[in-house]
């Protein structure tokens, strides 16, 4: 991929009056035009030869699709692609980078706290303050728990280390059963449910694709220990939302720490506000301070390398809706 001239970047999703951070160190010859909404797609950018995708789901892309000509390559400010990959633009030549690497350590991290604190019963802890009750109880230790990661790309290898250094016994599952350096056996998705019945936790870091859309549901919910605690970093549709209330409400498991939902804002009046067994978080697991400007920084590094004629990272497989374990990445 090569860029020559002046190059017309559409930054979608944000305004010129609050850019993101870091963007005006663009290098030289590129025009950044700012998109706010719908209206001004066609109006501002017609000419765009690459759209930086600042709001994580602009749907008025498909809508207004068509709109520049020359537009050669779309980058996600996102991990995760689903939104953007509807029919007219896989089926384009048009290539799409996502923003693997910026999050894997922080999300890891944050799997990490979720774990720890349900071991330590922590939730408990802090309701049982806000009630002025003092209830004596037991903890589990961390080492030794049997965690299940569903995801082996660079969230679920950074989730794997560190729980794997806190001494948990850490199982993978990826797309296809193989042999990893780094993670051992990673089992194929479909011997999930076989191996959910041993895990104490099942810890979803998957990309949303026709084959993991739902991937959780009834049927594996029943295959979980009524002790074990499902916990999603993905994407809310990764589990069936009703089955999964279902289960906790009815103890088939012992709880859920939900970081994403099919739904968001998750909605006030869903019942997984006010359940016990239950830790719901608004979409952060990633979002530590700094991550905008992380996220500046990856696409500057690179446009230099598309205006200087080098491959770019990061690029998704379009039919498969992630990086192919073989492709390179730039965190």
């Amino acid at each position: 991929m090569h860029g020559s001239g002046s190059c017309v970047v559409a930054v979608v999703g944000a305004s010129a009056g609050s850019p993101p951070p870091g963007l005006e160190q663009c290098p030289a010859g590129c025009d950044l035009r700012f998109i706010p909404d719908r209206e001004s797609l066609a109006r501002e950018a017609a000419d765009a030869e690459v759209a930086f995708v600042w709001q994580p789901r602009p749907d008025w892309l498909a809508m207004e699709w068509g709109w520049s000509k020359r537009l050669r390559w779309v980058a996600a400010s996102t991990v995760g692609v689903d939104a953007l990959l509807f029919p007219a633009l896989v089926g384009s030549d048009i290539v799409v980078t996502n923003c693997a690497g910026v999050f894997d350590e922080a999300m890891a991290e944050y799997a990490l706290t979720l774990v720890s604190a349900i071991c330590s019963d922590l939730h408990t802890t802090l309701r049982l303050q806000y009630e002025r009750r003092w209830l004596h109880r037991e903890t589990t230790r961390l080492a030794g728990r049997e965690i299940l990661i569903a995801g082996a790309g660079g969230i679920g290898r950074a989730i794997a280390r560190n729980l794997t250094r806190a001494g948990a016994h850490v199982r993978s599952i990826g797309r296809h059963g193989r042999t990893d350096s780094e993670l051992g056996w990673v089992a194929p998705v479909a011997e999930l449910g076989s191996l959910l019945p041993t895990a104490d936790y099942l810890i979803l870091a998957l990309p949303l694709t026709d084959a993991t859309h739902l991937l959780v549901g009834a049927g594996e919910l029943a295959q979980m220990r009524h002790d074990a605690w499902l916990i999603n970093l993905g994407r809310g549709t990764l589990v069936d939302a009703p089955a999964l209330t279902s289960a906790l409400l009815g103890g088939t498991i012992g709880g859920a720490a939900l970081d994403v939902f099919a739904d968001e804002p998750l909605p006030a009046d869903s019942p997984l506000w006010a359940l016990p067994n239950v830790i719901v978080s608004p979409h952060m697991s990633g979002d530590f301070q700094g991550w905008e400007s992380a996220l500046v920084d990856l696409f500057l590094r690179q446009l230099r390398r598309y205006r200087s004629g080098q491959p770019l990272a990061n690029v998704v497989d379009k039919k498969l809706g992630f990086i192919p374990g073989t492709g390179p990445v730039m965190a």
